[in-house]
């Protein structure tokens, strides 16, 4: 008898500030930033693609530090809301080269699911 396995993950992505990636004071420029967060839920969501829509729209972002050249940063991503008609990512990326206090941005992604647009059609 085969039995449904629920796997969780948690989807993590590891990104290296290059210097193609900052501005003139040697910080990540935000763009870039977004872009890797973007790409990251988007890799995410495609593996589901039954089920949403894989093109995200930002809910919420917080900038609160900057990241410099060859910093280390580590992007994950959390379910917050699940219901019938969207799903809500939340992503946050950690500086690994910085000890303290190593959060330097968080965003909301929101997806809406394909059963909710097909009952509105």
């Amino acid at each position: 008898m085969k039995t449904l396995e629920n796997l969780y993950t948690k989807p993590e992505r590891h990104f290296t500030v290059t210097e193609k990636d900052i501005n003139n004071h040697n910080a990540l420029l935000t763009n870039v930033l977004y872009n890797e967060m973007e790409d990251f839920v988007k890799s995410i969501i495609t593996k589901h693609a039954y089920k949403t829509f894989a093109i995200p729209q930002l809910y919420k972002l917080q900038l609160l530090k900057n990241a410099f050249l060859n910093d280390k940063l580590l992007i994950k991503s959390q379910i917050i809301k699940y219901d019938n008609s969207e799903l809500h990512l939340l992503t946050t990326v950690y500086n690994q080269t910085t000890e303290i206090n190593n959060t330097i941005c968080k965003a909301v992604f929101k997806f809406p699911l394909n059963t909710a647009i097909s009952k509105a059609s």
